[in-house]
């Protein structure tokens, strides 16, 4: 895929569930379609011609901010099966196995050259991409007190305390979100990802990336990015986890409860509320772990991060699942969010249907 896009002079997205396809070190990947798109590679879906679709279903999270008029944007979906296609914008269907349809397509192209005009566009769309990452991620740092650490700055320590090859398995959440904006979590070359997909229930993350790491050969790395109101609702699998000898690194993100159900919450009722998804108070994951004979660390101070991460790792690589617990605030919110508002976040510049 990545040598047909350079054929045509193509920009690379993937699907949420499809991290892991292509390299996202390639300097011609954008990142995520759809809901986990933000600006300024947004601009690309407004201006493009086509869209030229691999496996994908194209359901809602993948086209959140397309434009509205279908006429405006034409795809050419490669699925396998006719209970796949989507008939909402023009252009054609292919239906058949989307590496060697990819393959067939390349071979036929041979000698094509591209114009230069649209990589060089999409090359600079990345590279400003990066640039407003950093940004964010400095932005989101000012919001957050003493005693919290910025999710940004979690995920750069992991990357670094990480071997490259190592799948990430992410859940339903508000902050573990940010795992899903590239380039604030990138695979690169080797790296693997698995989500949730339809799979919504609050813990499902938590739980799959046992199943990962039994499924995995021996010696790959297995990290869940896990908000603490999902992990809580696994953690009574901990003797099974323990029993499995499954080693993995969870990094909980500790916001004190159900930080979307809180943070909706806040969008409608004031100041007050007899009602509360958070609350300050200790998650007791310690007591816990040491019961089972796994690993834990709790961080509050990002300077600690790198030390933490670090010497999980090595407890897992020895064989022994380790929970990290980072202190997170509720403020920190992903890229681009401006608020969450009932299953769909509001995003800048883009309102969900039937917001204000």
């Amino acid at each position: 895929m990545e040598r047909f896009a350079e054929r045509i002079g193509a920009g690379l997205f993937s699907t949420a569930s499809g991290r892991g396809t292509v390299a996202e070190d390639h300097p011609l990947h954008c990142g995520v379609s759809g809901l986990y798109t933000v600006a300024p590679m947004d601009a690309l879906w407004r201006e493009a011609d086509l869209v030229i679709a691999l496996g994908s279903r194209l359901e809602e999270t993948a086209t959140f901010g397309w434009p509205e008029d279908a006429a405006q944007l034409p795809v050419i979906q490669v699925v396998l099966g006719e209970e796949s296609l989507t008939m909402e914008r023009p252009g054609d269907h292919v239906l058949g196995d989307a590496g060697r349809i990819v393959d067939g397509w390349a071979e036929l192209l041979a000698g094509h050259r591209p114009a230069d005009a649209w990589p060089a566009r999409v090359r600079a769309a990345r590279a400003a991409l990066v640039r407003r990452a950093a940004d964010r991620a400095e932005e989101a740092a000012k919001t957050v007190a003493d005693g919290a650490v910025p999710v940004a700055r979690v995920l750069a320590a992991l990357d670094r305390a990480v071997p490259a090859d190592r799948v990430l398995v992410q859940e339903n959440g508000l902050q573990d979100m940010w795992s899903y904006f590239f380039p604030h979590w990138s695979l690169g070359s080797g790296g693997g990802s698995v989500v949730p997909s339809e799979q919504t229930p609050l813990g499902f993350g938590a739980a799959a990336a046992v199943g990962v790491r039994l499924a995995e050969p021996a010696g790959r790395p297995v990290v869940a990015v896990v908000g603490d109101g999902a992990f809580n609702l696994f953690r009574s699998e901990l003797p099974t986890v323990a029993d499995a000898g499954a080693a993995v690194l969870y990094v909980v993100l500790d916001n004190g409860g159900y930080g979307w159900l809180q943070s909706n919450l806040d969008r409608v009722s004031p100041a007050g509320s007899r009602f509360a998804f958070t609350r300050p108070r200790p998650t007791g994951t310690e007591g816990l772990t040491r019961a089972y004979g796994l690993g834990y660390r709790r961080v509050t101070d990002a300077d600690e991060l790198a030390g933490a991460l670090a010497e999980g790792w090595r407890q897992v690589a020895a064989g022994t699942t380790t929970v990290v617990e980072v202190a997170t605030a509720l403020a920190d919110m992903p890229p681009g969010m401006t608020a969450s508002a009932g299953d769909f976040p509001e995003r800048e510049g883009h309102q969900p249907d039937g917001a204000p």
